[in-house]
């Protein structure tokens, strides 16, 4: 191909912006679209793409000469304007002025081809598309400058939303004006970045110019209108694109590797496992009306594991969260998503009720909590009391890049950000931190009036480190004793309550620190166990009260009579009259009636907005998880009827009432694995309990993960333990 500039041109908005939601709002009231697919919120939800698309861009297409940004008078504030390579581009620049507002990207992207300095060639590209890999110009135009054009064939059936509508009207504009046969199979999008030229573009727009007018007036998308595979179709049609046929989206997982991946953004993806896979020279990571909260959150991080280089036109900003009160007050942080916020609000309800006139300055580190959720929370506000939310997670990946923060189990990242908080907070004296899952039940002014005694923090003992002696906590004695390296296991401390001397922590040494705790290799409690690393000799210990852990009494019944001294009389105490409640385990109050002081969380839910959510969530829950049960002991029924030798991995409760329930009596299953050495040598019904180890003597055919919550992990480190024994003929299942 011949030497050219080629352009890249995003379209971009930020959804949160209060005078655009304004504006949004307006005019979906005037034309009566309020509730309806065109004004669908996934079409504007900014989960900070277009930030790893542009280092995607220079990352793996460096060779691209300028950047267009194309918005509604907006600027993301982590970009540098003044960068020479990127342009801000505004609607009014390239939209008559009788169209705007325009929420239709439809209708503002056909006008890309207005921006002043565009040039000839150019690429154009939503925010959710990334380069994923190396790629050069030809990868976009041929050898005559022609742009390569990606589409995918498709069967339509009927239109059922305004995308396939748009599409179908489009392609049967264009085979009335070409005189071509109606076909059955059509084409659709590739959902890639696309080539272009100006010239064509404008060609295209003048030979259908009523429908480009018609189009360019709708402020919200709309059926029969054109879409713009109409450029695609003009291209191929005059002979100025080459067609590349990508294969269908369902069809994709048939394929070793594809250049253009579209991917939806569900959980149901593990998105970096299937990017590794493909390596696609493109990459699509769209969110739809079925994608959750909890997926667009993981989203950040994944792009940032995906592109990590910062790149030049990134504002380092720099991050400090100001007091909101002069004088006396208690600032109190919390770390949360979007769907604890209901049992957040049960939290805030119970601390109102247990203030008196003090005031709180509360802060919460999220970055997904929807408007309505918020709204909900500051109608609930006394005036002492005030509340404001911070997305962290760019401070985090611009000042610790090298850090990876996974989701293990059943914990989303958020909570890593407490961590954080000496270092987003240097302007407070004392910061009280506070997990989500806790009732308060006591003023909490005797505890922000405990000393320091110059240590910089104050916590509570972790109730399994008190009985760690005990055979069956072993493994978690080996794992704090040999992998943290603490010297004195009983003063391992619950990181879900704990109060920051922030003056006394020097900021420096302490990122040192964070950096230096995260390459530990192996952590079961992730943020607690990093805490007690940075913290181990700096921490004052004081009474449970402050962080009564009510959990463990459920779950170990004789919890109470392994202990002696001084913990037993505090905990003891505690369990009488505690000031902060903390319902540690999975079992929590809002879905189980075991749990301690069940009855004190549901009375502070009555008095929130959320109580009828709460109990919505919680009948649902009760009534899936029988259906989900019944289904699994069904599936493992099934999978031991056969002649092969089988043993199950994991002495869980599932397989406790499995074997009980269906009184369960296989010849072929000859036993039990699990890795707690206290299990070793009893029986679940008529089956022994037998260590790992013990595989090579019985020699079985088939391991079945009875491990319910992690059975994907747990398969897996089965597959390495028993590749590293070289036992190659057994098969691994799970239920």
């Amino acid at each position: 191909m011949k030497d050219i500039k080629i352009d890249l041109v995003y379209l971009w908005v930020n959804d949160k912006d209060e005078d655009w939601q304004k504006k949004r709002r307006f005019w979906a009231n005037e034309l009566g679209v309020v509730s309806s697919e065109e004004n669908s919120d996934c079409r504007y939800s900014n989960n900070d793409e277009l930030k790893y698309s542009l280092r995607s861009a220079e990352m793996y297409a460096p060779w691209i000469n300028k950047i267009f940004i194309v918005t509604d008078d907006q600027t993301p504030k982590w970009l540098d304007t003044n960068h020479p390579k990127i342009k801000i581009v505004n609607h009014k620049d390239i939209m008559p002025e009788n169209c705007l507002p325009c929420f239709n990207s439809a209708s503002i992207e056909v006008c890309i081809d207005n921006i002043p300095d565009l040039s000839e060639y150019f690429l154009y590209a939503n925010d959710d598309m990334f380069f994923a890999s190396p790629v050069e110009p030809e990868y976009f135009y041929d050898e005559e400058n022609k742009p390569i054009v990606n589409l995918r064939t498709r069967k339509w059936t009927e239109p059922n939303n305004l995308y396939t509508q748009r599409i179908l009207y489009t392609q049967d504009l264009f085979d009335k004006t070409f005189d071509r046969q109606k076909a059955v199979n059509k084409f659709e999008p590739s959902h890639c970045i696309d080539a272009y030229r100006k010239s064509s573009f404008k060609a295209c727009k003048k030979l259908f110019q009523e429908e480009f007018d018609k189009l360019i007036h709708q402020k919200f998308r709309c059926s029969n209108t054109i879409q713009r595979i109409i450029f695609s179709l003009f291209m191929i049609e005059k002979n100025q694109g080459i067609l590349k046929l990508n294969p269908p989206i369902a069809e994709q997982e048939f394929y070793s590797n594809l250049d253009n991946l579209y991917l939806k953004l569900e959980s149901k993806y593990y998105i970096e496992d299937v990017i590794k896979k493909f390596a696609p020279k493109i990459l699509c990571i769209n969110d739809t009306e079925d994608t959750h909260d909890e997926d667009r959150r993981k989203l950040k991080t994944i792009l940032a594991n995906t592109f990590p280089i910062k790149q030049s036109w990134e504002i380092v900003e720099e991050f400090t969260i100001q007091p909101v009160f002069e004088g006396d007050y208690y600032s109190i942080v919390f770390s949360f998503d979007n769907k604890y916020c209901k049992y957040f609000a049960v939290l805030l309800k119970s601390l109102i009720e247990n203030s008196h006139g003090e005031k709180f300055d509360i802060i919460v580190f999220n970055s997904d909590i929807t408007e309505n959720n918020r709204k909900h929370l500051f109608n609930m506000l006394p005036d002492n009391f005030s509340l404001r939310f911070f997305d962290i997670s760019d401070f985090i990946s611009t000042n610790f890049p090298e850090i990876k923060l996974k989701s293990i189990n059943n914990w989303s990242i958020e909570i890593y950000n407490r961590i954080f908080i000496p270092l987003l907070m240097p302007l407070y004296k004392k910061v009280l931190y506070l997990d989500t899952d806790i009732i308060i039940n006591q003023p909490l002014t005797e505890l922000f009036n405990i000393d320091f005694e110059n240590n910089q923090i104050l916590a509570v003992k972790d109730a399994t480190a008190q009985i760690l002696y005990i055979k069956e906590f072993k493994e978690r004695y080996e794992h704090i004793k040999n992998c943290l390296g603490i010297k004195e296991e009983t003063d391992y401390f619950n990181s879900g309550m704990i109060m920051f001397n922030i003056p006394a922590i020097d900021k420096r040494g302490y990122k040192y620190s964070i950096e230096q705790a995260f390459k530990q290799e192996k952590l079961l409690y992730p943020d607690q166990d990093i805490l007690n690393i940075i913290f181990e000799n700096k921490v004052k210990l004081i009474s449970s009260k402050w962080n009564f852990c009510c959990g463990i009494f459920i779950w170990n019944k004789n919890f109470v009579s392994y202990l002696k001294d001084d913990y037993l009389s505090d905990i003891t105490s505690s369990l009488k009259n505690p000031g902060i409640i903390h319902y540690i385990s999975p079992r929590k109050p809002w879905n189980l009636e075991l749990e301690l002081y069940y009855d004190l969380f549901w009375e502070y839910a009555r008095k929130t907005a959320f109580y009828e959510d709460i109990l919505y969530i919680r009948n649902k829950e009760i009534a899936l998880d029988t259906i989900i049960e019944g289904a699994k002991f069904t599936n493992l029924y099934l999978q031991i009827q056969n002649d092969k030798k089988i043993v199950f991995w994991g002495a869980s409760l599932f397989l406790e009432e499995f074997i009980k329930k269906y009184n369960i009596l296989n010849t072929n299953v000859i036993g039990i694995i699990d890795k707690n050495p206290a299990k070793t040598g009893k029986f679940l019904g008529q089956y022994e309990i037998f260590t790992p180890e013990d595989l090579i003597t019985l020699k079985p055919d088939e391991i079945i993960i009875t491990i319910v919550n992690s059975a994907r992990e747990r398969a897996q480190e089965v597959r390495e333990y028993i590749k590293f024994h070289k036992l190659h003929d057994i098969s691994i299942k799970t239920i």
